[in-house]
């Protein structure tokens, strides 16, 4: 009989230079839920490794690969910081990793594709919910010596899905439980949701679909990916929340009048906020949608997390570059770079930035422009003074 075994780790605590993350240990927490659940990812094993050190990681992921059958489904979840080197390959942290050395403290994305080649699990799954997680492909990619990646890795049955591009960090707001990529792969599960084709059953595919689209919809710029081909889109992840005709009913009901009353929220929902007139018209619907209290508040923060991320990020970035051209006017090439770097971990495009960017350096300038002013004022009464 086949097993279903999975190993979680998550990295919150790290060495020098490296900052800590608030979301990795409940990530694994919220993955364990639904994968040791028998409704819903039935696994056999489900291992969690919180803040191991390098050969603790190591051990683990080596145990987990070994000793597995053809038949059998093998998961390895990651959630912590990822590094890449100038050549492009992907390290994950642990709990020793110091930013200096990080290669000496820190397990390389090679150890796992060599021990998922090792294995000899046809159905393997590795998520990477981690910053540079696409640079996974790279590193496998030269591996290989110039073979085809998707041939290679759907050959064995294997997928790989990660949160984020090669070159795009992952996104974690201060705040948050989980990390954003995770929480909707669990929602995903929990809820059903990932359940496409509403046959019951959640494929990686299906999975990594609609979690890449709610990233998308609260974080454009970040881009989650998924590397495989058609068998490793077709492992079998979880089982979907429906049984007897009453409970499916009952759902396509409920999940009809959730969304014709996120469509009212979305239509009155203006710059993250909600007007006094559309609260109550949402207050109307949401009685003869019979929605309730609880419910309704979640579809409007739901609708409104996008719009209230983005505004905070503008905020936070107004600041932060209103504050570097107090330390520094003109901006060298250096700040300029860091400043880009920024609003792109923001997600924010020039055009959301370009008007209150202009204002500052405006105003800087005046104030520039006053001084010198001033002081050549100022040297002109000295140079008239008898005996200057």
């Amino acid at each position: 009989m086949s097993k279903r075994v999975a190993l979680l780790i998550g990295v919150s605590e790290y060495g020098e230079g490296i900052p800590s993350l608030s979301a990795p240990p409940n990530d694994v927490a919220a993955v364990e839920r639904v994968l040791k659940d028998p409704k819903m990812g039935y696994f056999d094993e489900v291992t969690p490794v919180i803040n191991p050190d390098v050969p603790t990681m190591q051990t683990a992921i080596e145990r987990t690969f070994k000793n597995l059958a053809k038949n059998d489904l093998v998961l390895l979840f990651f959630s912590g910081h990822g590094i890449t080197d100038d050549n492009n390959r992907l390290y994950l942290t642990t709990k020793g990793t110091a930013k200096d050395f990080y290669k000496a403290t820190s397990v390389p994305a090679s150890f796992i594709q060599d021990m998922s080649q090792e294995c000899y699990a046809k159905r393997q799954v590795i998520i990477l919910d981690c910053c540079y997680s696409g640079a996974f492909a790279e590193g496998w990619q030269a591996k290989s010596m110039g073979l085809d990646l998707q041939k290679e890795l759907g050959a064995e049955g294997r997928v790989v899905l990660t949160s984020s591009s090669a070159t795009q960090t992952s996104f974690q707001k201060e705040d948050a439980e989980l990390s954003l990529y995770t929480q909707y792969w669990v929602e995903g599960i929990a809820t059903g949701a990932a359940d496409i084709d509403g046959d019951g059953k959640i494929y990686a595919r299906e999975l990594h679909e609609y979690a890449k689209d709610k990233v998308r919809e609260a974080r454009p710029k970040q881009k989650p990916e998924i590397i495989s081909d058609k068998e490793g889109y077709n492992i079998l992840l979880s089982l979907a929340p429906v049984n007897e005709p009453e409970l499916l009913y009952s759902q396509v009901v409920e999940k009809y009048a959730n969304d014709l009353y996120r469509q009212v929220v979305e239509k009155y929902a203006s710059e993250g906020k909600i007007s006094i007139r559309a609260q109550h018209i949402l207050r109307i619907k949401r009685q003869e949608l019979q929605i309730s209290d609880e419910r309704s508040d979640e579809i409007i923060n739901e609708v409104l997390a996008p719009y209230r991320n983005y505004l905070e990020n503008i905020e936070l970035y107004k600041e932060i570059f209103s504050d570097t051209l107090e330390e520094e006017y003109p901006l060298s090439a250096r700040l300029l770079k860091e400043l880009q770097d920024l609003q792109d971990a923001l997600g924010l495009e020039e055009k959301d930035v370009a008007e209150f960017k202009k204002d500052i350096l405006r105003d800087r300038r005046l104030r520039e422009t006053g001084f010198l002013r001033r002081f050549s004022q100022k040297t002109e009464d000295l140079e008239k003074k008898p005996g200057f």
